[in-house]
Protein backbone atom coordinates (compact mmCIF):
# COMPACT_ATOMS: atom_id res chain seq x y z
CA UNK A 1 0.00 0.00 0.00
CA UNK A 2 1.16 3.53 -0.59
CA UNK A 3 2.30 5.75 2.29
CA UNK A 4 0.85 8.54 0.69
CA UNK A 5 -1.46 10.53 3.22
CA UNK A 6 -4.42 10.44 1.34
CA UNK A 7 -3.94 6.70 0.86
CA UNK A 8 -4.18 6.08 4.58
CA UNK A 9 -6.56 7.95 5.40
CA UNK A 10 -9.11 5.81 2.47
CA UNK A 11 -7.62 2.93 4.22
CA UNK A 12 -8.52 3.64 7.81
CA UNK A 13 -11.96 5.31 7.26
CA UNK A 14 -12.94 2.11 4.61
CA UNK A 15 -11.76 -0.30 7.67
CA UNK A 16 -14.19 1.97 9.62
CA UNK A 17 -17.07 2.12 7.79
CA UNK A 18 -16.56 -2.07 7.46
CA UNK A 19 -16.72 -2.34 11.52
CA UNK A 20 -19.61 0.40 12.23
CA UNK A 21 -21.75 -1.92 9.65
CA UNK A 22 -21.12 -5.07 11.01
CA UNK A 23 -21.07 -3.71 14.80
CA UNK A 24 -24.13 -1.75 14.23
CA UNK A 25 -25.41 -0.07 17.72
CA UNK A 26 -22.95 -2.07 20.01
CA UNK A 27 -20.14 0.16 18.99
CA UNK A 28 -21.77 3.55 20.37
CA UNK A 29 -20.51 2.45 24.26
CA UNK A 30 -16.53 1.02 22.84
CA UNK A 31 -16.26 4.26 20.77
CA UNK A 32 -17.48 6.37 24.21
CA UNK A 33 -15.25 4.32 26.01
CA UNK A 34 -11.82 4.48 23.90
CA UNK A 35 -12.23 8.40 24.07
CA UNK A 36 -10.97 7.79 27.39
CA UNK A 37 -8.61 5.05 27.79
CA UNK A 38 -6.62 5.17 24.38
CA UNK A 39 -4.14 7.64 25.67
CA UNK A 40 -2.07 9.45 22.73
CA UNK A 41 1.01 8.12 23.71
CA UNK A 42 1.54 4.44 21.16
CA UNK A 43 5.15 3.44 22.32
CA UNK A 44 3.56 0.35 24.97
CA UNK A 45 1.06 -0.44 22.46
CA UNK A 46 1.21 -4.45 21.62
CA UNK A 47 0.76 -5.85 18.45
CA UNK A 48 -1.60 -8.28 18.80
CA UNK A 49 -1.33 -11.40 16.38
CA UNK A 50 -4.52 -10.67 14.71
CA UNK A 51 -3.71 -7.17 14.07
CA UNK A 52 -0.24 -8.05 12.28
CA UNK A 53 -1.67 -11.02 10.12
CA UNK A 54 -4.46 -8.40 9.60
CA UNK A 55 -1.89 -5.26 8.40
CA UNK A 56 0.29 -8.11 6.88
CA UNK A 57 -2.51 -9.00 4.44
CA UNK A 58 -3.19 -5.69 3.12
CA UNK A 59 0.15 -5.23 2.85
CA UNK A 60 0.91 -2.47 4.88
CA UNK A 61 3.70 -4.61 6.82
CA UNK A 62 6.02 -7.03 5.93
CA UNK A 63 6.58 -10.45 8.14
CA UNK A 64 9.89 -10.65 9.65
CA UNK A 65 11.38 -13.06 12.20
CA UNK A 66 12.28 -9.52 14.51
CA UNK A 67 9.32 -9.50 16.85
CA UNK A 68 10.76 -5.96 17.57
CA UNK A 69 11.46 -4.58 14.18
CA UNK A 70 7.77 -5.44 13.54
CA UNK A 71 6.48 -3.90 16.50
CA UNK A 72 8.44 -0.81 15.32
CA UNK A 73 7.22 -0.52 12.18
CA UNK A 74 3.76 -1.12 13.44
CA UNK A 75 4.10 2.19 15.72
CA UNK A 76 5.56 3.77 12.84
CA UNK A 77 2.07 3.02 10.68
CA UNK A 78 -0.19 3.82 13.87
CA UNK A 79 1.57 7.39 13.62
CA UNK A 80 1.61 8.07 9.83
CA UNK A 81 -2.40 7.10 10.16
CA UNK A 82 -2.79 9.26 12.81
CA UNK A 83 -1.17 12.09 11.00
CA UNK A 84 -3.33 11.48 8.35
CA UNK A 85 -7.19 11.50 9.59
CA UNK A 86 -6.20 13.58 13.01
CA UNK A 87 -7.74 10.20 15.57
CA UNK A 88 -4.87 9.55 18.69
CA UNK A 89 -2.43 7.03 17.55
CA UNK A 90 -3.86 5.07 20.71
CA UNK A 91 -7.68 4.99 18.78
CA UNK A 92 -5.92 4.03 15.80
CA UNK A 93 -4.33 0.85 17.29
CA UNK A 94 -7.94 0.04 18.59
CA UNK A 95 -9.67 0.49 15.68
CA UNK A 96 -7.02 -2.03 14.02
CA UNK A 97 -7.16 -4.26 17.21
CA UNK A 98 -11.03 -4.47 16.86
CA UNK A 99 -11.21 -5.05 12.75
CA UNK A 100 -8.86 -7.93 13.09
CA UNK A 101 -9.68 -9.53 16.84
CA UNK A 102 -13.02 -8.26 17.47
CA UNK A 103 -14.59 -8.20 20.93
CA UNK A 104 -16.68 -9.19 22.90
CA UNK A 105 -19.77 -7.90 23.44
CA UNK A 106 -19.38 -6.28 20.23
CA UNK A 107 -18.06 -7.93 17.65
CA UNK A 108 -17.35 -12.10 18.26
CA UNK A 109 -14.55 -12.05 15.96
CA UNK A 110 -12.70 -9.67 13.84
CA UNK A 111 -13.36 -9.45 10.40
CA UNK A 112 -10.14 -9.82 8.87
CA UNK A 113 -10.05 -13.08 10.81
CA UNK A 114 -8.23 -16.70 10.50
CA UNK A 115 -11.33 -17.18 8.51
CA UNK A 116 -11.89 -13.84 7.43
CA UNK A 117 -15.69 -12.22 6.43
CA UNK A 118 -13.90 -10.67 3.22
CA UNK A 119 -17.88 -10.18 2.02
CA UNK A 120 -18.34 -7.54 4.73
CA UNK A 121 -14.69 -5.81 4.45
CA UNK A 122 -14.01 -2.51 2.48
CA UNK A 123 -10.28 -3.20 1.81
CA UNK A 124 -10.54 -5.83 -1.32
CA UNK A 125 -8.83 -3.74 -3.91
CA UNK A 126 -6.10 -3.49 -1.37
CA UNK A 127 -6.03 -7.02 -0.08
CA UNK A 128 -3.08 -9.26 -0.71
CA UNK A 129 -4.67 -11.91 0.93
CA UNK A 130 -6.89 -12.59 -1.63
CA UNK A 131 -4.51 -11.32 -4.21
CA UNK A 132 -2.48 -14.59 -3.06
CA UNK A 133 -5.09 -16.92 -2.92
CA UNK A 134 -6.86 -16.54 0.25
CA UNK A 135 -5.01 -19.03 2.18
CA UNK A 136 -2.62 -17.73 4.79
CA UNK A 137 -0.45 -20.83 4.75
CA UNK A 138 0.62 -19.28 1.02
CA UNK A 139 1.89 -15.98 2.75
CA UNK A 140 4.79 -16.44 3.85
CA UNK A 141 7.96 -17.63 2.09
CA UNK A 142 9.45 -19.09 5.39
CA UNK A 143 6.47 -21.77 5.82
CA UNK A 144 6.43 -22.30 1.92
CA UNK A 145 10.43 -23.28 2.31
CA UNK A 146 9.98 -24.94 5.23
CA UNK A 147 6.68 -27.25 2.97
CA UNK A 148 8.74 -27.99 0.40
CA UNK A 149 11.99 -28.72 2.36
CA UNK A 150 10.25 -31.50 4.30
CA UNK A 151 7.90 -32.11 0.98
CA UNK A 152 4.81 -31.71 3.31
CA UNK A 153 2.87 -30.48 0.42
CA UNK A 154 1.92 -31.62 -2.99
CA UNK A 155 2.86 -30.21 -6.17
CA UNK A 156 -0.89 -29.65 -6.88
CA UNK A 157 -1.31 -27.60 -3.64
CA UNK A 158 1.32 -25.15 -4.90
CA UNK A 159 -0.01 -22.00 -7.03
CA UNK A 160 2.57 -20.53 -9.47
CA UNK A 161 2.29 -16.64 -7.92
CA UNK A 162 3.57 -18.25 -4.37
CA UNK A 163 6.77 -20.06 -6.38
CA UNK A 164 7.60 -17.27 -8.39
CA UNK A 165 7.83 -14.58 -5.20
CA UNK A 166 10.02 -17.52 -3.35
CA UNK A 167 11.97 -17.79 -6.64
CA UNK A 168 12.38 -13.92 -6.80
CA UNK A 169 12.79 -13.16 -3.01
CA UNK A 170 13.49 -16.41 -1.13
CA UNK A 171 12.23 -16.54 2.30
CA UNK A 172 12.14 -12.94 2.29
CA UNK A 173 8.61 -13.44 0.09
CA UNK A 174 5.34 -12.31 1.71
CA UNK A 175 2.16 -11.30 1.04
CA UNK A 176 3.69 -8.45 -1.29
CA UNK A 177 5.33 -10.37 -2.79
CA UNK A 178 2.87 -13.23 -3.92
CA UNK A 179 0.63 -10.16 -4.55
CA UNK A 180 3.23 -8.88 -7.04
CA UNK A 181 3.84 -12.10 -8.67
CA UNK A 182 0.65 -12.12 -9.13
CA UNK A 183 0.66 -8.73 -11.63
CA UNK A 184 3.92 -10.29 -13.33
CA UNK A 185 2.31 -13.47 -14.55
CA UNK A 186 -1.24 -10.93 -15.69
CA UNK A 187 1.02 -8.77 -17.17
CA UNK A 188 3.18 -11.05 -19.32
CA UNK A 189 -0.14 -13.38 -19.44
CA UNK A 190 1.66 -16.62 -17.96
CA UNK A 191 4.97 -17.90 -17.21
CA UNK A 192 5.58 -18.04 -21.24
CA UNK A 193 5.62 -14.58 -21.53
CA UNK A 194 7.61 -13.81 -18.55
CA UNK A 195 10.30 -16.46 -19.83
CA UNK A 196 9.87 -14.38 -23.10
CA UNK A 197 10.03 -11.14 -21.35
CA UNK A 198 13.18 -8.43 -22.41
CA UNK A 199 15.43 -7.52 -19.45
CA UNK A 200 14.58 -4.04 -19.87
CA UNK A 201 10.33 -4.94 -19.43
CA UNK A 202 10.97 -6.63 -16.72
CA UNK A 203 12.81 -3.58 -15.00
CA UNK A 204 9.72 -0.90 -16.00
CA UNK A 205 7.47 -4.22 -14.26
CA UNK A 206 9.91 -3.64 -10.75
CA UNK A 207 12.05 -6.19 -11.28
CA UNK A 208 15.32 -5.67 -9.74
CA UNK A 209 18.96 -6.82 -11.46
CA UNK A 210 18.93 -9.65 -9.07
CA UNK A 211 15.82 -10.99 -9.50
CA UNK A 212 15.46 -10.55 -13.26
CA UNK A 213 18.85 -13.13 -12.93
CA UNK A 214 16.83 -15.55 -10.78
CA UNK A 215 14.42 -15.42 -13.62
CA UNK A 216 16.83 -15.56 -16.46
CA UNK A 217 17.80 -19.34 -14.40
CA UNK A 218 14.75 -20.40 -14.01
CA UNK A 219 13.74 -20.09 -17.18
CA UNK A 220 16.79 -21.72 -19.00
CA UNK A 221 16.32 -24.35 -16.50
CA UNK A 222 12.74 -25.20 -17.66
CA UNK A 223 13.80 -25.18 -21.21
CA UNK A 224 16.86 -27.33 -20.37
CA UNK A 225 14.15 -29.82 -18.38
CA UNK A 226 11.54 -29.28 -21.84
CA UNK A 227 14.55 -30.22 -23.99
CA UNK A 228 15.54 -33.77 -22.26
CA UNK A 229 14.99 -36.81 -24.15
CA UNK A 230 12.89 -38.92 -22.53
CA UNK A 231 14.13 -41.87 -20.69
CA UNK A 232 14.31 -45.42 -22.18
CA UNK A 233 12.47 -47.87 -20.49
CA UNK A 234 9.71 -45.47 -19.69
CA UNK A 235 6.00 -47.55 -20.21
CA UNK A 236 3.25 -45.50 -22.31
CA UNK A 237 -0.58 -46.90 -21.47
CA UNK A 238 -2.50 -43.86 -23.03
CA UNK A 239 -2.42 -40.99 -25.08
CA UNK A 240 -2.59 -39.00 -21.90
CA UNK A 241 1.39 -40.22 -21.25
CA UNK A 242 2.86 -39.26 -24.89
CA UNK A 243 1.21 -36.26 -24.16
CA UNK A 244 2.94 -35.58 -20.62
CA UNK A 245 6.35 -36.59 -21.98
CA UNK A 246 6.23 -34.53 -25.37
CA UNK A 247 4.35 -31.38 -24.97
CA UNK A 248 6.74 -29.03 -22.89
CA UNK A 249 9.25 -30.09 -26.11
CA UNK A 250 6.89 -29.65 -28.84
CA UNK A 251 3.78 -27.40 -27.80
CA UNK A 252 6.08 -23.78 -28.51
CA UNK A 253 7.60 -24.84 -31.77
CA UNK A 254 6.76 -22.41 -35.11
CA UNK A 255 6.83 -25.79 -36.71
CA UNK A 256 5.30 -28.86 -37.26
CA UNK A 257 7.85 -31.59 -35.88
CA UNK A 258 7.13 -35.69 -36.41
CA UNK A 259 8.67 -38.06 -33.94
CA UNK A 260 8.46 -41.62 -33.77
CA UNK A 261 8.60 -43.49 -30.50
CA UNK A 262 9.70 -46.75 -30.66
CA UNK A 263 8.46 -49.77 -28.21
CA UNK A 264 8.79 -52.75 -26.61
CA UNK A 265 5.94 -55.78 -26.03
CA UNK A 266 5.33 -53.47 -22.60
CA UNK A 267 4.88 -50.89 -25.12
CA UNK A 268 8.06 -49.20 -22.81
CA UNK A 269 10.13 -47.03 -25.12
CA UNK A 270 13.11 -47.98 -26.90
CA UNK A 271 14.29 -45.00 -28.50
CA UNK A 272 12.66 -41.93 -30.16
CA UNK A 273 13.87 -40.19 -33.17
CA UNK A 274 12.48 -36.83 -35.27
CA UNK A 275 11.41 -37.74 -38.89
CA UNK A 276 9.89 -34.68 -40.35
CA UNK A 277 10.49 -30.79 -39.32
CA UNK A 278 7.14 -28.43 -41.17
CA UNK A 279 3.52 -29.19 -42.00
CA UNK A 280 2.84 -32.14 -42.82
CA UNK A 281 1.07 -31.32 -45.87
CA UNK A 282 4.48 -29.48 -47.10
CA UNK A 283 7.03 -32.05 -45.95
CA UNK A 284 6.64 -35.97 -46.66
CA UNK A 285 6.63 -38.55 -44.09
CA UNK A 286 7.76 -41.37 -45.94
CA UNK A 287 7.06 -45.21 -44.24
CA UNK A 288 10.51 -45.88 -44.70
CA UNK A 289 11.57 -42.86 -42.42
CA UNK A 290 9.42 -44.20 -39.79
CA UNK A 291 10.16 -47.88 -39.71
CA UNK A 292 13.33 -48.07 -40.46
CA UNK A 293 14.54 -47.34 -37.05
CA UNK A 294 11.93 -49.56 -35.18
CA UNK A 295 12.87 -52.88 -37.19
CA UNK A 296 17.04 -52.27 -36.54
CA UNK A 297 15.48 -52.45 -32.86
CA UNK A 298 13.13 -55.32 -33.19
CA UNK A 299 10.74 -53.11 -31.47
CA UNK A 300 7.13 -54.78 -30.89
CA UNK A 301 4.97 -51.64 -31.80
CA UNK A 302 5.55 -47.46 -32.72
CA UNK A 303 3.98 -44.53 -31.83
CA UNK A 304 3.34 -41.37 -33.78
CA UNK A 305 3.63 -38.20 -31.96
CA UNK A 306 3.48 -34.50 -33.43
CA UNK A 307 2.29 -30.93 -32.66
CA UNK A 308 0.18 -28.35 -33.92
CA UNK A 309 1.96 -24.78 -33.85
CA UNK A 310 -1.81 -23.14 -33.49
CA UNK A 311 -2.32 -25.41 -30.86
CA UNK A 312 -5.74 -26.95 -32.02
CA UNK A 313 -4.50 -30.60 -31.79
CA UNK A 314 -7.72 -31.40 -34.00
CA UNK A 315 -6.55 -33.77 -36.81
CA UNK A 316 -6.64 -32.16 -40.30
CA UNK A 317 -7.25 -34.16 -43.11
CA UNK A 318 -3.91 -34.99 -43.96
CA UNK A 319 -3.12 -36.21 -40.51
CA UNK A 320 -6.05 -38.69 -41.09
CA UNK A 321 -4.49 -39.97 -44.59
CA UNK A 322 -1.03 -40.32 -43.39
CA UNK A 323 -2.30 -42.66 -39.67
CA UNK A 324 -4.39 -43.92 -42.22
CA UNK A 325 -1.46 -45.37 -44.48
CA UNK A 326 0.93 -46.05 -41.64
CA UNK A 327 -1.33 -48.35 -39.70
CA UNK A 328 -1.63 -49.92 -43.31
CA UNK A 329 2.45 -50.13 -43.43
CA UNK A 330 2.25 -51.64 -39.63
CA UNK A 331 0.22 -54.51 -40.27
CA UNK A 332 2.43 -55.35 -43.68
CA UNK A 333 5.85 -54.96 -41.46
CA UNK A 334 4.41 -56.65 -38.18
CA UNK A 335 5.16 -53.83 -36.15
CA UNK A 336 1.83 -52.76 -33.84
CA UNK A 337 0.95 -48.70 -34.48
CA UNK A 338 0.33 -47.98 -30.53
CA UNK A 339 -1.11 -44.83 -31.03
CA UNK A 340 -1.04 -41.25 -32.89
CA UNK A 341 -0.88 -38.63 -30.55
CA UNK A 342 -0.63 -34.62 -31.87
CA UNK A 343 0.00 -31.74 -29.42
CA UNK A 344 -1.39 -28.83 -29.32
CA UNK A 345 -1.63 -25.93 -26.02
CA UNK A 346 -2.41 -27.79 -22.87
CA UNK A 347 -4.93 -30.30 -24.96
CA UNK A 348 -4.02 -33.01 -27.03
CA UNK A 349 -6.08 -35.63 -29.61
CA UNK A 350 -5.27 -39.78 -29.10
CA UNK A 351 -6.72 -41.15 -32.39
CA UNK A 352 -6.74 -44.11 -30.36
CA UNK A 353 -8.85 -42.51 -27.63
CA UNK A 354 -11.26 -41.04 -30.30
CA UNK A 355 -11.63 -44.42 -32.19
CA UNK A 356 -10.42 -43.29 -35.57
CA UNK A 357 -6.72 -45.10 -35.86
CA UNK A 358 -6.18 -46.51 -39.32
Amino acid sequence: MSEKRGDLKHFFHALQRSTRARANSALTPLLKRWRYTQSSEYGDLPLKPGTARFLVRCGCMNTSADAAAMRKEYHELLLRISRATGDAPGVVGAWLDLFSEGEYGVMEDGICAPQPHCEQCGLQAECRYLASGGKDARVFGQSLAQDLLLATRGSGDLRVADMLAFVLTGERSNAVDIARAEALLKACQGLRGLFLAKPDALREMGLDALAIARLQALGELCRAWAGERAQKGRAFAHGKDFYEEFHLQLRDLKKEVFIVVALDQKNCMLAQEQVSEGSLTETLVHPREVFANAIALRAAAVALVHNHPSGDPAPSPADKALTKRLAAVATIVGIRLLDHVVVGDARYFSFVEEGIMG
